[in-house]
């Protein structure tokens, strides 16, 4: 149910430290002619793959910030170790929709702990990963957030030029700041495109409790239009409250949450 209330081929995925300076970019192969590797230095921490989108052109980019500690640890090939968080193993769905599908990794360092997502060396890192993906489309660019990777959105959102993305959609957000980000961390009052909230009912996680999501809408004051989806159902959880297998990660409701979403953005 939903209420509205307010690796395969054609995968881009990029593999980047968050934290530090973005120093440069630089493609190995020319964008469209096949798997491309990108490095984007980042206090010393080079890499970045692309690989060729699913369709031309493409009907927008989504960037995917994963929640945890961010790292899902992506290979030179572009297949991801750790592919379970729900933004990255839904990524078959989004690619089967269109979408240029761009997965970020998280810094080394000190991940999971405050600042590290929403702090200006972070902020950087988003605008070079931004202009990257523009180089290689003219698609629309939205950057999704889930769980700890939602305070990155919406960082990004908040301290990018006027025009750089067209929105921003973030899921089980985290509300509550313990050792990591919330949300609030990040400066919502600057965000100045469609936000998309997306919370599970019985989510049980401590810090991204569903009953915040009117204060997150709420603190958007500059944002043109902000909307909550809140979603109910799924299969029982196999792991703990706050982790991707259970209702904060919407297991076994993927589609549905994932075509909301598409359509959201197709729509806007």
């Amino acid at each position: 149910m939903q209420r509205m209330i307010g690796f395969r081929p054609a995968l881009i995925a990029v593999f980047v430290a968050l934290l530090g300076v973005v120093v440069h970019a630089q493609p190995s192969v020319p964008p469209g002619t096949g798997p491309a590797v990108v490095t984007v230095t980042v206090d010393g921490m080079p890499r970045a793959v692309l690989l060729q989108p699913p369709r031309s052109p493409p009907i927008a980019a989504v960037v995917m910030f994963p929640g945890g500690d961010g790292r899902i640890g992506i290979r030179p090939d572009g297949s991801i170790a750790r592919s379970g968080n729900f933004l990255i193993r839904t990524r078959d769905l989004w690619l089967a929709r269109g979408f240029l599908f761009v997965a970020v990794d998280a810094a080394v360092g000190q991940p999971a702990t405050r600042g590290d997502r929403v702090g200006p060396a972070t902020q950087q890192a988003i605008a070079e990963i931004v202009r990257i993906v523009r180089q290689r489309t003219t698609a629309p660019i939205w950057l999704l957030g889930t769980s700890a990777g939602a305070p990155a959105a919406m960082a990004g959102a908040a301290s990018l030029p006027a025009g750089s993305i067209k929105g921003t959609v973030i899921s089980s957000p985290v509300s509550i700041p313990d050792q990591r980000d919330s949300v609030f961390d990040a400066a919502l009052a600057r965000v100045r495109v469609p936000v998309l909230i997306q919370i599970h009912h019985d989510d049980g996680c401590r810090s991204t409790p569903p009953a915040n999501a009117p204060r997150i809408k709420a603190a958007l004051t500059a944002a043109p239009l902000v909307v909550v989806q809140e979603f109910s159902g799924g299969e029982w959880p196999r792991s703990t409250p706050c982790e991707a297998f259970a209702q904060h990660g919407f297991l076994g409701i993927e589609s549905q949450v994932v075509n909301a979403a598409a359509d959201w953005i197709v729509s806007h």
